[in-house]
């Protein structure tokens, strides 16, 4: 869908992370918005140029390959833009943050510094911080039960990971400049399980949806269908073009207050691992059987959020797109990825 908002219409747009998966996304909402100029940003460490291949066909799409880890390469991406979509970020699945502790907090907490300092070096209007549900104390995610947490409960502050200690900084260094009256207007959505194209596909570093997909498609030429855990772990999941129209709808927001958030942003209610990947395999149309992982401890057992501050900022904002529709859609677009690598490997 499309907004009815003209406030698009002249936007000088930054996305940073712009190959990735939400990245990409919304480099496609944004052309069809029809904002005149977006400045696509990714080091394409985990990005991928295909993901943008058919926005770049636009000449409103203007791609940098730059690393933000760099302070000269951020300040340079935020000149001459009035409105950053802040999504770059070290990502992966569980298993990647337990392994890489401290590379993911270094790096995170420097791109974070680094475009924070190039946004109010040039007194960009709006920016959109995109936080993290793993900013939450692992002691409110032990249970598959958990009750759904509140914004206000992210202190005192005790995330598992790193990946969320770096997100918690990042906050608190924005809402401290505008604490102070920083010119510059923030959107502060505390992110939860979107899902959608563009996935990473990688067995080690991607996260559920993706991995099974990929799992019940190369089923049994590829590897056995093995989940890490124990199946009963709940997590919240929602399709990545709902996640858009929330973003955009709260920089709108802007307009009229220096502040939206921090929110949860994602779907209300929970569902285990092991329906994820039975529904999955139930959409392959294939007889697989599931291989339990229980080598290593759960990190988190479960994981859902109250979004209805979400709601109230953003006018009744909720999920549209079903669980099972969005898994049917991300099942087909995988596939088509994956039959086109293969074409591509056999030519």
């Amino acid at each position: 869908m499309t907004t009815t908002n003209h406030f698009w219409k002249d936007r000088r747009v930054l996305v940073t992370g712009a190959a990735g998966f939400i990245g990409s996304n919304l480099v496609a909402r944004l052309l069809a918005e029809g904002v005149p100029y977006i400045r696509a940003a990714d080091n394409l460490e985990r990005g991928r140029r295909e993901y943008l291949a058919e926005s770049m066909r636009d000449a409103r799409v203007d791609f940098r390959q730059i690393d933000l880890r760099d302070r000269s390469d951020a300040l340079g991406a935020c000149d001459g833009v009035d409105t950053i979509f802040h999504l770059a970020s070290k990502v992966g699945g569980i298993g990647y943050y337990l392994q890489k502790p401290g590379e993911v907090f270094s790096d995170n907490t420097q791109i974070d510094h680094n475009m924070w300092a190039g946004a109010t070096a040039y007194k960009t209007p709006y920016y959109m911080y995109a936080s993290s549900a793993h900013v939450y104390p692992i002691d409110l995610q032990m249970a598959p039960d958990a009750p759904p947490i509140h914004e206000r409960q992210a202190y005192p502050a005790n995330p598992e990971l790193s990946y969320g200690w770096a997100k918690l900084i990042g906050e608190k260094l924005i809402l401290y400049a505008v604490q102070q009256g920083c010119p510059t207007r923030v959107v502060m959505p505390r992110l939860i399980g979107a899902f959608g194209p563009n996935q990473d596909l990688d067995l080690a570093k991607g996260s559920a949806i993706p991995v099974f997909c990929r799992r019940a498609l190369e089923w049994p030429a590829g590897s056995p269908f093995s989940v890490m855990g124990t199946g009963k772990e709940t997590r919240s999941f929602h399709y990545i073009s709902d996640t858009l129209d929330a973003l955009l709808l709260a920089v709108e927001k802007l307009q009229d207050t220096p502040l939206v958030g921090p929110f949860n942003l994602g779907a209300e209610g929970r569902v285990t691992i092991e329906e994820i990947a039975r529904h999955i395999i139930e959409i392959s149309g294939k007889d697989i059987p599931i291989s339990w992982d229980t080598s290593k401890p759960t990190a988190i057992w479960g994981q859902a959020l109250d979004c209805s501050l979400a709601a109230k900022l953003l006018d009744g904002w909720r999920t549209k797109v079903s669980l099972r529709e969005g898994l049917e859609r991300s099942y087909r677009h995988i596939e088509k990825r994956l039959q086109v690598k293969h074409d591509n490997s056999n030519t």
